[in-house]
């Protein structure tokens, strides 16, 4: 009877004491259950280094085929420009500048106002900005040239000639600018028929861009080589055209697509994304200093109507709502925090 007593407990015994090591394993000083401590943070001096001046510029050249083919696209692309600008007219930080050239590199017979070939960009204004009064109404005739431009469709021409001296400086004066984005949208049912090939013309956009390609962005309004049901008026496939969208990652709608304006809404929400709503810190920050103002206005830490902070990227992150009051032309974002050391 004892040693039976005896074997009992001394199983007991062993079962606490295997509980107890399993209390052990699993304590809340476990490092299987607990992630480690970090380094203390050291908070240092603001110095003028911690504050960042986020500038979300962008010029938007369109390349508008004026050929005999057109009228129907040039109204279409002019009816539905809303669609496309709906986004970054609301976005009040976007600093945009809207010009467009049409294919032709000679002179050739036209009514239109302010007509204009060889890469000078077409319109009176030449190009529409935030303060530009009756700004839509203004881009809408300066992408609907007509129809009375040369047969020989030329579209990287008359790019490189727009932003290349003595046009840039002169005649354009005042629509690129070197630290902007810049985006290239092309309109037409055609291919380019210039001497330059698409390697020829990203080579030029990504030099003045000093190689950041992430400043050069590309659209395409077109008939892919695909389609069929779309009439081509007797004009070669775009084959040089898919070749730059394929090169600079560009996208791109058809022309005769059933969902155009949708579409063409979708290609302005890319563009709104894509030009500044990631800006990327210059040191680690300590997320509870960040500070983030527009001219007079401090923009909220709010995932919809401001920013958060991304610390995986380090970077802050901006909304799709940010709802601003206009400031002055030229005002900048502007980024201030204190950087944390770990």
């Amino acid at each position: 009877m004892a040693l039976k007593l005896f074997s009992k407990l001394s199983v007991r015994a062993v079962a606490v004491v295997g509980l107890a090591s399993s209390l052990i394993a699993c304590s809340p000083e476990s490092p299987k259950l607990v992630e480690l401590p970090l380094v203390k943070k050291e908070r240092v001096k603001n110095t003028g280094d911690n504050k960042v001046t986020f500038n979300r510029a962008v010029d938007i050249l369109f390349v508008v085929d004026d050929s005999g083919s057109m009228a129907i696209h040039q109204q279409n692309l002019s009816k539905n420009i809303q669609a496309f600008t709906q986004g970054f007219m609301a976005n009040q930080m976007l600093d945009f500048h809207i010009g467009s050239v049409t294919s032709s590199m000679e002179s050739s017979w036209s009514t239109t106002t302010c007509y204009a070939f060889g890469g000078e960009l077409f319109g009176c204004p030449k190009y529409v900005e935030r303060s530009t009064p009756n700004g839509t109404s203004v881009l809408e005739k300066n992408l609907n040239p007509g129809t009375g431009g040369s047969g020989n469709e030329e579209f990287f021409s008359p790019i490189r000639s727009a932003l290349s001296a003595p046009l840039v400086n002169g005649k354009n004066a005042g629509f690129y600018r070197q630290d902007a984005y810049l985006a290239v949208i092309f309109l037409t049912d055609s291919d380019d028929q210039s001497s330059e090939s698409a390697q020829d013309i990203y080579n030029f956009l990504l030099n003045l861009k000093g190689g950041d390609a992430a400043k050069i962005i590309t659209y395409g309004v077109y008939i892919p080589t695909n389609v069929s049901s779309c009439d081509r008026s007797g004009e070669p496939e775009p084959k040089k055209l898919e070749a730059l969208f394929k090169i600079a990652s560009g996208k791109t709608l058809g022309l005769c697509d059933a969902d155009y304006g949708k579409k063409l809404a979708a290609l302005g929400d890319d563009l709104v994304r894509r030009v500044g709503s990631v800006l990327y810190l210059t040191r680690p920050a300590d997320p509870a200093t960040i500070t983030v103002a527009y001219g007079s206005q401090i923009i909220p830490n709010d995932p919809q109507t401001g920013w958060i902070y991304d610390p995986s990227r380090n970077a802050l992150v901006f909304g799709p709502d940010i709802d601003l009051k206009p400031e002055p032309p030229g005002t900048q974002v502007e980024v201030d925090f204190i950087a944390a050391e770990y």
